[in-house]
Order: C-alpha cells, then structure tokens, then sequence
C-alpha cells in the first residue's frame, strides 16, 4: 500500500486507524503512525545512535520494529547498510511497511512479519554483526495497561519475554556479533539472567535519567557475543537540561535524523 492511499484512506474512511505523518528533525525520514495506538518515543532514537563501530554495509537485525523509526534512522545513516526489522503486531508490521517504501529503502530495510519467539524460521544464523532491541518492557500484569491493545502490545509482554529477545538475538548475530538493549533499570535482573543463557557478555551499560537528581529510567546496554567478562558503567546521559533536551540528546536526534550523503 503506497503513502498515497493510505493519506485517502485516513481522510476518507474514518474506520480506519487515524494516521499522523511525523518528521524527525530537520531530517530526511518521513514515518506514518497511527494517532492512537503505539508511537515512537524519544527511547527509539537513543536506540538508533550512539551505536558500536560498525561498518557501513553492515547487516542489522531489529527485533521488535514497530513502525520503523530505528531500522529506516540506521539505514539512512548508513548508506550501505542492511536491515532486517521484525514485527509481531499485525497494524504495526504494515506500518513498518508503509513508512519503508515511504522513505524509498526497500532495497536495504526488509520488514519481517513474525514473532520473535519464531527466530529459527525468520533468520539464517549469525548474519547479524549488529542487533537492536527495545523489546516489551513491563511483565504483563506488572501494572495498568493501555486500553489501546497496540500500545498495550508494545509495551507489556504479551508475547515472549525478555529471555526470548536474547535468545533471537544470539541465534542471528555473528560470532563476534554485538547486541545494543534498552530496558527499564527494573528489569536488571531479568536481563542478566536471559545474558547468562547465552555466550553474550555485557561490555558496557549507560543509565538514563530525566534530571541530575531523578532516578535512572532506562538502561541502555552493550554486548557482545564471545566477550570478555568486563563491564564498564558510561557515565549517565541527563536527557533534559532545564525544560529543553540536553547536548547530547538533540545531537543524537539530529544524528537519528540527518541522511548521509
């Protein structure tokens, strides 16, 4: 389904899902999402830069895309990158379709309708030098879930746990292959556990905090497969500098959004 009919369908047929057209930055990506179910937030970007060294036509694998912020942001970056961008809900897995014939990078980003507990069958083996996951972050039941059944899928596990992410993730990297995840510091403890099922081995972890003074809210980590057993703890990145995004922050959603020429 081409932008074009779906920009009727939404102005035409209000049964359909009501779409927004967001810009990130000053950028050259253009995604489609829906107003009411599951939109990308400011974790997809943070997902999407500051990445290990990579080359520029390396193969990257995304396990939970959504609506394709952080597969379309690293393909655009990376001129001759590939990327393979897994979806399990039905309405975001067209959405992540949509937007990548929108942003014109079918020949490098190939949308993948699965569920990530299947990664035998969505995957050849250790063809991933690099994979990126923001999976589900609350065990369902943890608390109050949306009424909107997209963004309650989006963010509660209803399907697969963390375990299962990590476990996709080894099978697809390659044998040196790095993993890049960000969840809540609560889970901490599961994502230990999952790492310690795998030959994954953390190699670095970044807290992220609102304010110098608030209590870190996501934890972004590093690993890599066949690592050695040395973690370092980055210094934490400070999103808001009084009410405006700090340094860091807008450089890396001006990095999320600049293509490279």
């Amino acid at each position: 389904m081409h932008h074009h009919h779906l920009h009727d369908a939404v102005n035409d047929t209000p049964s359909e899902p009501r779409l927004t057209r967001d810009t990130i930055s000053e950028g050259a990506l253009e995604l489609l999402q829906h107003e009411d179910g599951y939109r990308f937030g400011l974790d997809a970007v943070l997902l999407a830069t500051d990445l290990p060294d990579i080359d520029d036509g390396a193969r990257l694998v995304e396990l939970g895309a959504g609506q394709g912020l952080v597969a379309l942001a690293v393909a655009t970056r990376f001129s001759e990158a590939t990327v393979r961008a897994v979806e399990r809900q039905d309405s975001l897995a067209e959405l992540l379709e949509t937007n990548i014939e929108h942003n014109g990078l079918e020949a490098r980003v190939d949308a993948i309708h699965g569920d990530v507990r299947n990664y035998r069958d969505l995957f050849e083996p250790h063809t991933a030098e690099l994979v990126l996951c923001n999976p589900p972050y609350y065990p369902e039941g943890s608390r109050r879930m949306s009424d909107d059944p997209e963004r309650a899928a989006a963010r509660h596990e209803l399907a697969g746990d963390l375990s299962d992410f990590v476990r996709a993730a080894q099978y697809v990297a390659t044998q040196r292959g790095r993993l890049k995840i960000i969840v809540p510091p609560i889970r901490l403890g599961d994502l230990v556990e999952a790492v310690d099922e795998t030959d994954f081995s953390f190699e670095w972890m970044r807290y992220f905090h609102s304010r110098p003074d608030s209590d870190a809210y996501l934890l972004e980590s590093g690993l890599r497969r066949g690592g050695a057993a040395d973690v370092s703890v980055r210094p934490p990145l400070i999103v808001y500098d009084g009410s405006e995004y700090g340094d860091e922050v807008r450089s890396r959603i001006d990095t999320a959004a600049r293509a490279i020429d």
